[in-house]
């Protein structure tokens, strides 16, 4: 799953045509479109409503960890309009907080330096792009997912040559619908990698069985399931079954127990070594 979050209605259109996105009625404190890999919320202007907007999807889906994408348009001295930049440095100017996506998937386009201030603003800086939304997004999106699943993506909508004063809400959705072909490049690696990160975290089946066998508090719930998911990463021919720690008589003593024949494994490198 993906989230996407727009400023605008008018940068949302062109995703919500493209993806056949349908409009979520139970959601009322912000426009909110989905459909089954897809949820994209219209956060309206300013890193206060995109953090407010991150935060609302967050808090309505907690399951699987998802990937985040903030779309939109942004100025720049003298980058040409209509060119797409993901970002790979984040600053916000009021505070200077700074973030430093991880880009760790394959990416369509050139990255750039991008700059959130509070107020529109008629000058430009000549090495960052300028918005009023991703640090917003990023401050709070952060703190419900890892940096390599976390990206803004900024078509470039005014420069010096083309001010502010030119941008309609007509332009605005052109310029996204023109950069369909990189956006859904950016989306589908996003999806990908969301997805094995949620095969990776998925709960052990192995997890259930030791529950009825001995009880564990929550903390320790989670303490098995991270250690029989290095059980499986270690690609033991032996399965986690809880007859091996039988002769234990509480729920923390097998996680000791479990602990203990995992430190003693070999490290291997080589795929189907043991």
């Amino acid at each position: 799953m993906i989230n996407i979050i727009t400023a605008l209605q008018c940068e949302a259109r062109p995703l919500i045509e493209h993806y056949k996105l349908r409009g979520n009625a139970r959601h009322h404190a912000f426009r909110c479109y989905q459909n089954d890999e897809m949820q994209l919320i219209v956060s309206g202007i300013g890193k206060l409503a995109a953090a407010t907007a991150t935060t609302y999807l967050a808090a309505n889906n907690t399951q699987t960890s998802h990937a985040w994408l903030n779309l939109g348009i942004a100025g720049h001295a003298d980058k040409a309009i209509g060119e797409p930049f993901l970002t790979h440095k984040l600053i916000d100017a009021a505070s200077d907080q700074q973030w430093f996506p991880g880009i760790v998937i394959p990416i369509p386009c050139a990255s750039e330096t991008l700059t959130t201030i509070d107020k529109p603003a008629l000058d430009y800086r000549d090495d960052t792009m300028i918005d009023m939304e991703a640090s917003g997004f990023y401050a709070a999106a952060s703190r419900f997912q890892s940096c390599e699943l976390i990206h803004s993506l900024k078509i470039i909508s005014d420069n010096r040559q083309h001010p502010t004063e030119q941008i309609t809400e007509k332009t605005t959705t052109a310029i996204i619908n023109d950069n369909m072909t990189t956006i859904g490049s950016v989306v589908n690696s996003l999806l990908e990698l969301s997805s094995q990160l949620n095969k990776i975290e998925q709960t052990p089946a192995e997890v259930y069985d030791f529950m009825e066998q001995w009880h564990f508090t929550t903390y320790q719930q989670n303490e098995l399931r991270h250690l029989l998911r290095r059980w499986h990463a270690l690609s033991l021919t032996d399965k986690p079954s809880h007859h091996e720690f039988s002769s234990q008589t509480t729920g923390k003593a097998v996680l000791v127990a479990i602990k203990k024949f995992l430190d003693e494994q070999p490290i291997s490198f080589t795929e189907g070594s043991r």
